[in-house]
């Protein structure tokens, strides 16, 4: 993946949980635009945590694709190295072959302007811990009702 070195980088945040493996899961993610923050977060009844941490990236991706202006890249910070794997380096995809026609369209539409940045889960990433807490969060809400 080729970055242009022309950008105006955004700062994004993805991460999944899932309570079980397979089991109830939820998502997140937070993008931190000039003018505030964006947070969007799910829960899925039966899911891995693996296609909770996709979904994630997908939405995060989405968001950014809708509202970004063409001089702007996503710095998307992601605690799964599968992630970066799968999106980033073309790994072989064995599972959630769904999610990836619309990851793939969102990637082809912001050519050069995604990049890839792997952080330490629940370590000193303070946007990483508050993507975290919103998946788990609504993870939870499906065992509330």
């Amino acid at each position: 993946m080729t970055l242009r070195d022309d950008l105006e980088w955004v700062d994004a945040y993805s991460d999944g949980a899932c309570s079980g493996n397979p089991g109830p899961g939820g998502w997140a993610f937070r993008i931190e635009w000039d003018d505030g923050v964006e947070e969007g977060a799910g829960p899925e009844a039966h899911t891995t945590n693996n296609r909770m941490e996709l979904v994630a990236a997908r939405e995060a991706l989405a968001a950014f694709a809708t509202r970004s202006r063409p001089e702007q890249g996503l710095r998307l910070h992601v605690d799964s190295r599968n992630v970066i794997g799968w999106l980033g380096e073309g790994w072989k995809r064995k599972a959630n072959l769904d999610l990836f026609p619309a990851i793939d369209a969102l990637l082809a539409q912001l050519p050069g302007r995604v990049a890839l940045v792997h952080v330490r889960g629940h370590a000193d990433s303070v946007g990483n811990n508050r993507v975290d807490e919103l998946a788990v969060a609504a993870c939870r809400s499906l065992r509330a009702g």
